[in-house]
């Protein structure tokens, strides 16, 4: 028997979180034996030009299995018609990944040992913190890659979020929302991913298409828990609702 949509959907989001949890191990193993604690600025240039390397590296193979998603949901989704251009994820700006390397690197470390942290525990911190943003920036290539294509698809109605089985509060959150139709974006991007993330979208071509995972019970439990609230007071609602049901 043939996949379905969602299968093929869940099939991939594995693949994915697969590929970024070797990419963050890798990320990991750099931190550790090339970034000195003790001597961040003399060690950090070719800390930051070999993990910059590895997540390129996972990125383009992100971005290519996204694009085999891509062909393999629309078949599944017995979508009729021509596979649009894949738009594979280009490479991240320079100064942005080494930004963000910087961050929950050295300046981390620097932050939490000026406040009295043992450079070895701020050290670990700081390493947890780059590989939960190595994560994002590899699953990342493939977000892009789904999303920009679907944009080029003139049959696609917008995308959904694909979760885990047990996502945090806010990716359960975002994907209660169900569908994100384009006719319907505020804006573009609305969709935030955080750092360590494995939620990944995944096309829809129809208004009757089944949500995947278990975004219906997000949606019924949002309702349920956020009857009369909004804004903040509705997000706390849900989180105490949702924590309280795992």
């Amino acid at each position: 028997m043939a996949p379905t949509a969602n299968q093929v959907a869940d099939e991939y989001r594995r693949l994915q979180s697969e590929l970024s949890g070797e990419a963050a191990a890798q990320v990991a193993v750099a931190y550790s034996t090339l970034l000195d604690p003790l001597d961040l600025d003399r060690t950090w240039p070719v800390y930051a030009e070999v993990v910059a390397q590895i997540i390129e590296a996972a990125r383009r193979t992100a971005a290519t299995l996204a694009g085999a998603f891509y062909v393999a949901h629309r078949e599944a989704s017995r979508v009729l018609g021509e596979v649009p251009p894949i738009a594979y994820a280009g490479q991240l700006p320079a100064a942005q990944l080494s930004t963000s390397l910087l961050v929950t690197g050295p300046v981390r470390v620097k932050y939490l040992t000026g406040r009295g942290t043992p450079p070895a525990q701020a050290a670990t911190q700081a390493r947890a913190a780059t590989a939960r943003a190595a994560v994002r920036h590899v699953t990342d290539a493939g977000r892009d890659t789904i999303r920009d294509t679907s944009r080029r698809d003139r049959l696609a109605l917008g995308y959904a979020r694909v979760t885990d089985g047990d996502p945090c509060y806010f990716c359960a959150m975002l994907a209660s929302r169900g569908p994100v139709y384009e006719s319907e974006e505020t804006a573009r991007g609305d969709d935030p991913y955080h750092d360590g993330c494995g939620c990944v979208p995944a096309p829809v071509y129809r208004r009757s298409d089944p949500w995947p995972g278990g975004a219906r019970d997000y949606a019924a439990l949002w309702r349920e828990a956020t009857a009369g609230r909004s804004g903040r007071a509705a997000i706390n609602a849900f989180r105490r609702a949702y924590d309280a049901a795992r």
